[in-house]
């Protein structure tokens, strides 16, 4: 009996650590979209971007270093620093800087598939944002904060971020960082693309692929 809980508990702790991994493998993508569809990158990477351009290292690298700073921040206003929190702050930027490393990821010319490139990567931020705090391993740095002041201010996480998105890219921007149109674009929709996100995961946790995974074989089996 103790075997079989201690198996349990190892296959629910393997799936969030995965769900985690994979969900800043979609935000690494997304952000790398956004970039390579030169419309102007997210909030968030014109600061890093900025950065880069002032110091030569990568945006990958940047990510992590910026990461650190919130964490310390967020550690400061009493926000708890998880596991998640600082596999986030590591692992975002090395997934940003090997995509791009891996050039899969292409660079269109024509206005239209730019287009298309951006809302993808708009779309896979949020969609990948929702699946690793939905691994309940702790939110990254920049969203530990987001969560805190959310929960202070009574203020929606849509509303929050929001906010956020704008206060990094007028400060990338004066770093040197890359402004367009696809930065307000991601500054006014990625609030809604998370909630979209959350409720996506919430469904796929109501139906039967998803209960027979999470709870294994035992569970499904059991009375047959």
């Amino acid at each position: 009996m103790v075997l079989s809980i201690n198996k349990n508990t190892l296959r629910k702790s393997f799936l969030r650590y995965l769900a985690l991994f994979f969900g800043l493998f979609i935000i690494g993508n997304g952000i790398v979209y956004t970039i390579n569809a030169n419309l102007g990158v997210n909030p968030w990477d014109v600061l890093h971007i900025g950065i880069s351009y002032q110091t030569g290292f990568s945006i990958g690298r940047i990510i992590q270093v910026v990461g650190l700073l919130l964490v310390a921040v967020s550690y400061f206003f009493k926000v708890r620093i998880y596991i998640g929190t600082l596999l986030n702050m590591i692992f975002l930027g090395f997934f940003v800087d090997l995509v791009i490393d891996l050039g899969y990821v292409p660079q269109p010319d024509l206005l239209w598939q730019r287009i298309i490139l951006y809302m993808a990567g708009v779309v896979s931020f949020g969609f990948g944002v929702a699946v690793y705090i939905s691994a309940n391993l702790g939110a990254g740095p920049r969203d530990s904060l987001m969560l805190a002041l959310s929960k202070a201010s009574s203020y929606r996480i849509g509303t929050i971020r929001t906010l956020m998105e704008i206060t990094a890219a007028t400060l990338g921007f004066l770093l040197g960082g890359p402004l367009g149109i696809g930065t307000v674009i991601f500054a006014l929709s990625i609030g809604f693309f998370m909630e979209l996100g959350f409720a996506i995961i919430k469904k796929i946790k109501t139906t039967t692929p998803y209960e027979f995974i999470w709870n294994g074989y035992s569970k499904q089996t059991r009375g047959l």
